[in-house]
């Protein structure tokens, strides 16, 4: 959802914002990202 991942020297997600739908998950080059 729009604002929950911002970016600056480093991305954030807000956990108060996602909603879990794992578009972060797929999205990041480095698989640095889990699910739960």
């Amino acid at each position: 959802p729009t604002g929950a991942i911002s970016e600056g020297d480093k991305y954030e997600i807000d956990p108060d914002v996602c909603i879990s739908c794992g578009s972060c998950a797929e999205a990041c080059p480095n698989g640095s990202i889990q699910e739960g």
